[in-house]
């Protein structure tokens, strides 16, 4: 029994021990270290870092994307109907043709023998009026001997007459007379009638020829357009024909991409779009649906490289806002898309791509100027809701600032009336409960720095 109670009496005090042991090793683990704060370094609690407010004047860059399309995709469409009897290797989807090039050709047989029929036609309404001139030319000459023989007759009749009178000739002889002189005025008459109708056949007959003349003009030019050919320098994008199927007149045979240039389908949302037409150029301001002339940069990515192109930003695609994005949409040209440059400048990149290709999709870096006072201001200084801190003449002002956009190189904002200017200084450091008016020392960055690295051990 007395045991039993010394082995007891002796676990107590273990776990008294214990207890205790325990107690004081996590109160001195749970005393925390002191931390050096920059206060301590400084000489007054109110030191504020500050860096000048900077007026920006390079314009607002800013990125979206797109997808390059086709600047021009021609349809190649056959004018006339026929067989189809040569097709061109060319002829084929991806291959390149040059303007002018024969792409196919249709059996010419049938409009070769129009041609050679209104040929023929032509031919014979020319004799015609070589026939007709030469009938108005003998009927003149029958006209001028009429006329000089009803010369004749009317002075045999004048001298009948004077004889009557002298009872020297009968009335029959003056009967007579006049007899032979009205059918010399008649033959006359008659001469002068046929030469007016050879006049009127000769301007129908010439009539005849002009409309066979323009008939035959229509049948040669249906003969050269037997030969389907490109209308430009190109990449054929497809085709629909081979030899010897039967092609209808406005059928499209293939059709031509244009290389030479290419547009980039883009959107904008609208704060974007007032920089635009806020942007100034040497071409005019921005008027309506059509911009300033604005120049981008276009970036594409090919194994790890980055190439870029140059295009302009001038035109709106459409002219509304998309409903499903309640963006912009916009075209960007690129008036030369084999001028390709890798974006890092290293010319020593010599296996650069060819060409810019439709289909691809890229990132636009817009840069507009627009027309505006703005000022910029490191990220950091920017507190919610729009407001910044300023610490001119040592104390401190706070400001709601309208925000432009945020560029690599810091916040943008509009310079307005009530916002700070470029000789004012924003605080960039934490502020802890601020009141506007507090005075403040101020302080740049790299001072504190130096401070910091002078108190170091």
């Amino acid at each position: 029994m007395k045991k039993t109670l010394l082995t007891t009496i002796r676990k107590f005090f273990v776990s008294l021990l214990l207890i205790f042991f325990t107690f004081v090793v996590v109160s001195k683990l749970s005393v925390p270290k002191p931390i050096p704060r920059v206060t301590d370094y400084v000489s007054s609690v109110n030191t504020v870092e500050v860096v000048p407010i900077e007026r920006h004047e390079s314009g607002i860059d800013f990125v979206i994307d797109g997808e390059v399309v086709p600047f021009r995709v021609t349809d190649v469409v056959s004018e006339i109907q026929g067989r189809v009897t040569y097709k061109s290797d060319n002829c084929r989807m991806g291959c390149s043709v040059r303007k002018g090039e024969v792409l196919l050709k249709v059996d010419p047989v049938d409009y070769q023998l129009e041609v050679d029929q209104l040929t023929e036609t032509i031919n014979q309404a020319k004799i015609d009026i070589k026939e007709n001139q030469v009938q108005l030319e003998n009927t003149k000459q029958d006209l001028e001997l009429a006329k000089e023989q009803l010369a004749v007759k009317q002075r045999d009749h004048a001298r009948t007459e004077s004889l009557v009178k002298s009872n020297t000739s009968t009335l029959a002889d003056l009967d007579s007379s006049l007899s032979v002189l009205l059918n010399a005025k008649d033959t006359v008459q008659k001469l002068e009638s046929q030469c007016r109708i050879y006049d009127t056949q000769k301007d129908k007959l010439e009539v005849i020829l002009r409309k066979e003349m323009i008939s035959l003009r229509t049948a040669e030019l249906n003969l050269e357009r037997t030969s389907i050919k490109s209308p430009i320098d190109g990449v054929v994008t497809s085709d629909s024909f081979e030899l010897n199927t039967f092609i209808q007149r406005g059928t499209g045979v293939a059709k031509v991409l244009d290389p030479n240039q290419f547009e980039i389908q883009c959107s904008l949302y609208m704060k974007q779009i007032q920089w635009i037409w806020l942007s100034r150029s040497k071409a005019g301001r921005s008027d309506g649906y059509v911009f300033a002339p604005t120049n981008v940069t276009i970036l594409y990515e090919i194994d790890g490289v980055k190439w870029i192109w140059d295009g302009i930003l001038q035109t709106l695609d459409g002219g509304g806002v998309d409903v499903l994005t309640r963006m912009i949409p916009c075209r960007v040209k690129v008036n030369n898309p084999k001028s390709v440059r890798p974006a890092d400048g290293d010319d020593s990149i010599t296996k650069k791509p060819p060409t810019m290709f439709f289909g691809m999709y890229v990132s636009i870096i817009v840069h507009s100027k627009p027309d505006v006072e703005l000022y910029r201001i490191p990220e950091k200084a920017l507190l919610p809701g729009n407001r910044i801190w300023t610490a001119t003449n040592g104390k401190l002002q706070k400001h709601e600032i309208r925000v432009a956009t945020t560029m690599p190189e810091g916040v943008l904002f509009y310079a307005e009336s009530k916002s700070p200017s470029s000789n004012d200084l924003v605080v960039v450091s934490p502020l802890a409960n601020p009141i506007e008016g507090t005075d403040v020392n101020i302080t740049t960055p790299k001072t504190i720095t130096n401070m910091l690295l002078s108190k170091k051990p």
